[in-house]
């Protein structure tokens, strides 16, 4: 059986269409354990009159991390596949997740390829994670560019007996922290089909772009400290190269903001931490331009994008 874990939190606007994606499944063996984190909107009343056959579960608000592991506590299931409340999936995800693990008794996660969704339909097909994530070490691969979104993922069961839970202390990075984990013990397969989609909204926490930050270095410090044997696997050359791309994006968003100062000392420690990238240099360069051709700069990058999604 597979136990699919969904954490909610005031997310009584898409909710159901996370159940219902689930409902539609090819695969017939599940049960659904829905783990409202201090919801204070009309989810419980939703679900208890028109779901009854979902196991739900109230806590006091403790953060995604917690949620997720008092539904890994709770299942019944070999196999465990995580929803975010706001996700969907396509009808034969759990069908095609569930034959990896049949036909390999070494793996240990097996995820898919996503496509990215808002109110106004799908804003972007796939991710090519196959390209980003299996050449070369998946460890560092997640640490370095992420791409494991939560809702395309299922694990065993026992892995999390080998593993330990999410980190509840983290309330970003939360998901790659674990998933590097378990490719520090266990084989990762990806289906490379776009099973799951991801809903890009407006107040999400991954919009939250402060939060990802400050996430992410508190990641980087709990590996450090918690870790070890995966932070000298990473290897200093790989954990610089975030931190660069990290301060890269810092100053982007300052120079975005026309906060020119702030952006050029972002974009010089970005180059200093990862000297093998120019990116950073010729930014701090357009930071001493005057606003009016950093302006027609931007609205021409802007134009072209718009091409390009058109």
């Amino acid at each position: 059986m597979v136990s699919v874990i969904i954490p909610t939190y005031n997310c009584d606007k898409y909710i159901c269409e996370a159940i219902d994606s689930v409902l539609y499944q090819t695969y017939p063996d599940y049960e659904i354990i829905v783990i409202d984190d201090g919801s204070t909107d009309t989810t419980r009343s939703m679900i208890e009159a028109g779901y009854n056959t979902v196991r739900y579960f109230y806590l006091e608000n403790n953060g995604v991390a917690a949620a997720r592991n008092f539904g890994i506590s709770m299942a019944q299931g070999e196999l465990i596949a995580f929803l975010d409340a706001d996700d969907k999936w396509l009808p034969t995800k759990l069908e095609k997740q569930v034959k990896y693990f049949q036909n390999d008794d070494r793996l240990g996660m097996v995820f898919t390829e996503n496509s990215f969704f808002n109110d106004r339909g799908t804003t972007q097909v796939r991710v090519n994670k196959r390209d980003s994530l299996m050449h070369g070490d998946i460890v560092r691969n997640i640490f370095l560019n992420s791409y494991v979104a939560t809702s395309t993922v299922m694990v065993r069961k026992s892995v999390f007996e080998a593993v330990g839970l999410f980190e509840e202390e983290l309330a970003v990075a939360e998901d790659d922290n674990m998933w590097m984990r378990i490719g520090m013990k266990y084989n990762i397969e990806l289906i490379d089909e776009t099973l799951a989609q991801y809903r890009i909204t407006e107040g999400s926490l991954s919009s939250n772009k402060h939060s990802i930050y400050h996430g992410v270095r508190s990641n980087i410090l709990i590996i450090r400290s918690k870790y070890p044997d995966m932070y000298q696997r990473l290897g200093a050359l790989a954990i610089k190269k975030k931190y660069s791309n990290l301060l890269f994006s810092e100053g982007y968003d300052c120079f975005s903001n026309c906060k020119y100062s702030e952006a050029r000392s972002n974009f010089i420690k970005s180059y200093l931490n990862y000297p093998f990238k120019l990116e950073p240099l010729y930014y701090v360069i357009s930071t001493f331009l005057p606003l009016c051709v950093i302006e027609k700069i931007q609205y021409a990058k802007r134009h072209l994008k718009k091409m390009a999604n058109a």
